[in-house]
């Protein structure tokens, strides 16, 4: 086989089992957070919905469903807007978790891989990595970073409102219990996380604009080549 020809053979070998491992991967996490929710989907237990961890599991789910699919047969991958507003809610979940949460039961005891460990640690790196190595990049705008934050008061004021209107449900967070913590105290909170959140948002749309728009591991955002043909001087001679 001529030279050249082998090259273009071997590359594009090489690309599809990169696609094959990152699409598996890609399953494998949508399979983690599906696990993680599975009281809500499986046992219809729908007030688990409250929660942002949840709600942020199951997003990461369906995503990566998609993200996987698509990457296993080379069909389009979910738009940057939403595969980066995922990304960004699962930070914020970890974060969270690690800073505002109390410690978990446990917690004290070592290195424990639980739900609670896989979506408030796991899920949300394992979404970061994907993000950064397996998506096409340079999608991403500021506005965007906006859009997400508004989401997230959204589900604040939200969540807030159901615990005011109906105070035997709770609150699903003690932060944002206005009842416990005040006007002031709520408002506050809000601000300092909602502000976070929107900084955090930037940095990830900065990684988005300086990361190459092809993606690093995989074919996303990569122009197909041509298919290979016959190398330079290997077709037939000219007719007799």
């Amino acid at each position: 086989m001529d030279r050249s020809r082998s090259d273009v053979v071997v590359g594009a070998v090489e690309r599809t089992r990169s696609d094959v491992v990152a699409g598996v991967l890609r399953l494998a996490l949508a399979g983690s957070a599906l696990a993680g929710t599975q009281d809500i989907w499986w046992h219809g237990r729908l007030g688990g919905l409250v929660y942002f961890t949840n709600q942020s599991g199951l997003l990461l789910a369906v995503v990566m469903v998609w993200a996987g699919v698509a990457t296993l047969r080379g069909t389009p991958q979910p738009p940057g807007w939403l595969k980066g507003g995922v990304t960004l809610f699962l930070l914020v979940t970890a974060l969270v978790a690690y800073f505002v949460l109390p410690p978990g039961p446990g917690a004290a005891g070592g290195f424990r891989v639980t739900s609670g460990f896989a979506e408030h640690r796991l899920d949300p790196v394992l979404a970061f990595v994907d993000f950064v190595l397996v998506d096409a990049h340079r999608r991403l705008r500021p506005r965007h970073a906006a859009a997400w934050l508004g989401y997230l008061v959204a589900y604040s004021a939200a969540v807030t409102a159901r615990g005011l209107l109906r105070p035997t449900l709770g609150f699903p967070y003690a932060f944002l219990d206005v009842r416990e913590v005040g006007g002031g105290g709520w408002a506050r909170t809000v601000a300092l996380l909602g502000g976070a959140s929107w900084l955090l948002g930037l940095l990830l749309v900065g990684i988005d604009r300086v990361l190459p728009a092809a993606a690093l591991v995989g074919t996303a955002g990569r122009a197909p080549g041509p298919a290979p043909g016959p190398a330079r001087g290997s077709g037939p001679g000219p007719a007799p």
